[in-house]
């Protein structure tokens, strides 16, 4: 099977705007999730806060790879 002649089908469909439409979206969810955990008065879910600034580059890195190509 070639997988880049799928690749380029899938272009055609907007493949590059589901790659930056979803980038948006972890970066959005993850600004959101800190300013409402930040609310709450729990303060286990405080944790998460800090643990975002260290998952992010990797998420955004793996949604960088939904076209087949990091930029």
């Amino acid at each position: 099977m070639d997988f880049n002649s799928l690749k380029d089908k899938l272009k055609d469909h907007g493949l590059d705007l589901a790659e930056d439409a979803t980038r948006l979206l972890v970066e959005d969810v993850l600004d959101w999730v800190a300013e409402e955990v930040i609310k709450t008065e729990n303060k286990y879910d405080d944790m998460l806060v800090a643990i975002i600034p260290m998952i992010k580059p990797a998420l955004l890195k793996a949604v960088d790879k939904i076209d087949g190509e990091e930029s």
